[in-house]
């Protein structure tokens, strides 16, 4: 028995890319009624090669092999990133180096190619015209079809809440997962996946784990758009970002760590809207539609979290605004690890106890 607790696009694509290796004797539990009703739903459905660490710009290319196979709306709009403290080429060169043909832009070059864009500030900039905007709802579609599929060996456990992991010390061995308590009952498994989001923090508490979360709240807002395409924009360090999506627009920054949920709300919104107005002129005459706003699931190194160091349990968790992007890679990883086989990527620097591995391209 394999038991997968989180139904975001995470564990949805496990147990997609689990039933399809054959695996047979799958659960997940899901606490709400449907998949994808965390942080999830708010996905801006941005893909992208342009990291600033070897680990995710690999996950990105092993994503992709599978994303540009799946119907998903996916359009090549591209990604362009402005940086404002530091020089671009560091992080272009990385990606050049692991097969991504990033371009290296000057402020010059972002003006006279993207002659909406205010260069004010801006040093260098990087585009990649292969990256681009996704539906998550249609992939999550994909998901949850394959893995409801006939003789596909998994069933869901909807509007079932995990309590805690249930764990038992073996005799000169450690700590041993053996199954979860839930609201309606424990059940025993062979292998427990934890992928609740942030929900796995709380859990990891139950038997003894530090899952390290920001308490982020992330805020984005729905804008008036405009008649014609343009790149997913991101602003380095700020962490600003401008998508267009359909006849409308998303707009964010980083998200606000909150004390008391939706606190900062106002601040957000008028940060946003200035940041907007200073790198998009155009959005000046918008109008806001509405607000969104979820909990990041971000660590503090903003990479996620796949281990399975504890006999029992694997942890695939704190995708920090990334899961939709590469959740196929993830999927497969995760497969992998069930199985006792070598994973498409060496995701041993993503443990849980490890050193500080810095993305600074996150929203």
């Amino acid at each position: 028995m394999v038991i997968i607790i989180g139904g975001g696009i995470a564990g949805a694509s496990i147990a997609y890319y689990l039933s399809k290796a054959g695996v047979k004797d799958i659960t997940l539990i899901e606490k709400e009624n449907l998949l994808g009703t965390g942080a999830t739903q708010y996905c801006s459905g941005g893909v992208r090669h342009q990291f600033s660490t070897a680990i995710n710009i690999k996950f990105s290319v092993e994503a992709f092999k599978d994303l540009v196979e799946f119907d998903m709306d996916y359009k090549k709009l591209g990604y362009l990133i402005l940086d404002t403290e530091s020089d671009s080429m560091p992080r272009v060169k990385l990606q050049n180096s692991l097969g991504v043909p990033t371009e290296y832009l000057r402020p010059e070059e972002i003006k006279k190619r993207f002659p909406y864009i205010n260069v004010e500030g801006v040093k260098s900039g990087s585009f990649y015209k292969e990256d681009g905007i996704a539906d998550p709802g249609k992939l999550m579609e994909i998901y949850e079809k394959g893995a409801r599929g006939q003789g596909s060996g998994v069933r869901f456990l909807m509007g079932t809440k995990v309590e805690k992991l249930l764990a038992e010390e073996v005799r000169g061995k450690g700590l041993r997962v053996r199954g979860v308590k839930t609201n309606k009952g424990e059940i025993a498994a062979d292998t427990v996946i934890l992928a609740a989001g942030v929900g796995s923090q709380e859990l990891g508490k139950t038997i003894g784990l530090d899952i390290k979360f920001n308490h982020i709240r992330k805020y984005v807002f729905v804008i008036d758009g405009f008649d014609f395409d343009f790149p997913l924009t991101i602003e380095i360090p700020k962490n600003w970002y401008i998508k267009k999506e359909g006849r409308d627009c998303l707009i964010g920054m980083s998200g606000k760590d909150e004390k008391i949920d939706f606190e900062k709300q106002e601040e957000s919104l008028a940060e946003t809207i200035e940041a907007s107005i200073l790198r998009f002129p155009l959005t000046e005459k918008c109008g806001v539609r509405k607000a969104l706003s979820t909990m990041s699931d971000e660590t503090p190194d903003k990479h996620a979290i796949i281990d399975n160091s504890i006999p029992g349990l694997i942890i695939a968790t704190g995708f920090s605004g990334h899961g939709f992007m590469h959740s196929p890679v993830t999927g497969r990883i995760v497969t992998s690890l069930v199985k006792g086989e070598k994973p498409v990527i060496d995701v041993g620097e993503l443990r849980l106890e490890r050193k500080a591995i810095k993305e600074v391209i996150s929203i």
